[in-house]
C-alpha cells in the first residue's frame, strides 16, 4: 500500500476505504473456486449486439435465444464430464498433484500437516480445509500443500 501511495496517494484512500475484502482474494469471505472474473454483463452485451436495433420484444427473444444456447452448451458439456469438477479446475488439480509429488510433508496430527516446499512452506488442516498459503481457503480446491498432505 505504501507504493501505491508513493504513486498516487487517492487511489491508495479509495482502496482502502473500500475494503480490502471487496479487491484481494485473501480477504474476500467468499469462495472463487480459482474464478477472476464474474462479468456475466460484459459476456451478454457481446453476445446480444446484433439485435440491440430490433424492437423490445425482438431483444427480448434474443436474449432468450441466447440463454438458452448457452444453458444447453453448458448443460452437454456437463454432460460428458468424468469427473464432479469442471474440466479447467481437474487440469488445475492435475497439474498440482504433479508439483505435490515432490513436496515433503511431515505430519502434526492425524489431519494436521507441515509441507516443506522451496518457494512457500505450508501448514494444512484437511478437517477445516485451510493452508498458510491461503489458496485452499480461497479457491475452494486443493493447494500443491493440500494435494501433497492427501497423497501420505
Amino acid at each position: 500500500m505504501e507504493q501505491l501511495a508513493n504513486i498516487n496517494s487517492q487511489v491508495a484512500m479509495y482502496i482502502t476505504n473500500v475494503g480490502f475484502e471487496r479487491w484481494a482474494r485473501a480477504y474476500s469471505p467468499g469462495k472463487r473456486y480459482n474464478l477472476t472474473s464474474s462479468n456475466i454483463a460484459e459476456a451478454m452485451n457481446n453476445a446480444i449486439k446484433v439485435c440491440m436495433e430490433l424492437p423490445i420484444t425482438g431483444v427480448i427473444d434474443c436474449i432468450r435465444g441466447v440463454l438458452q444456447r448457452w444453458f444447453y452448451d453448458r448443460r452437454t458439456s456437463a454432460g460428458k464430464l468424468k469427473s464432479t469438477l469442471t474440466t479447467k479446475a481437474d487440469v488445475n488439480i492435475g497439474v498440482k498433484d504433479e508439483k505435490a509429488r515432490y513436496l515433503m510433508v511431515y505430519p502434526i496430527t492425524y489431519y494436521s500437516f507441515l509441507v516443506k516446499d522451496e518457494d512457500l512452506d505450508g501448514t494444512i488442516d484437511l478437517t477445516s480445509k485451510t493452508c498458510t498459503c491461503r489458496e485452499f481457503d480461497m479457491d475452494g480446491l486443493p493447494c500443491e500443500h493440500a494435494l501433497a498432505c492427501i497423497r501420505v
